[in-house]
């Protein structure tokens, strides 16, 4: 089994975070104990294939550690020598959801496809992509980010009537505690 020296929880939790961190400064890692929790994956089917450098699970996949949950259709890693490159889940849609702290509403993040390619240190939730914490919502058709950098672009679809929008929406009462963070 490869190693996943960074994890796609971690990584697409960091995405979430700075995501919405434009938005809530409030925001900050995941609960500590996640990333020190044995990650569980549960799946009708898992193949591994040494020649394809590929570990593939599908049917009702459930991806587990701490209080992270990633639910998928299918989850496939790709890996050189014995670390993840490449991390892919698909679904109708794919989920994520993970509690930030103890004390703040959890992440929930989904989209028909999130990629993880670690050597571009890019995370992209594809196809409907919507991310949504205590009633704040970032949407959009693909939502990349750059974790090194620390940058998110949001797109819409180009050319579909009432798509090619991203949309962010604040409750009033997100903004009032932000403004209180100084």
């Amino acid at each position: 089994m490869p190693r996943l020296t960074h994890s796609l929880p971690t990584l697409l939790f960091t995405v979430l975070l700075t995501v919405q961190g434009l938005t809530f400064s409030r925001w900050a890692a995941a609960l500590d104990s996640d990333r020190d929790q044995p990650i569980q994956i549960v799946a009708d089917v898992a193949v591994r294939d040494e020649m394809a450098g590929e570990t593939r699970y599908e049917g009702n996949v459930v991806l587990t550690q701490g209080s992270l949950v990633i639910t998928a259709d299918t989850l496939s890693i790709r890996h050189n020598t014995d670390e993840a490159d490449k991390i892919v889940a698909t679904g109708k849609p794919a989920t994520l959801v993970q509690q930030p702290t103890a004390d703040q509403a959890p992440v929930d993040a989904s989209a028909l496809r999130i990629e993880y390619v670690r050597s571009q240190d890019l995370v992209r939730l594809l196809e409907d992509a919507r991310i949504a914490q205590d009633g704040s919502t970032l949407s959009g058709s693909q939502i990349d980010y750059l974790v090194s950098q620390r940058t998110v672009r949001a797109a819409g679809t180009p050319g579909a009537e009432g798509t090619g929008r991203v949309e962010v929406v604040i409750p009033p009462e997100n903004l009032r505690s932000d403004t209180s963070d100084g």
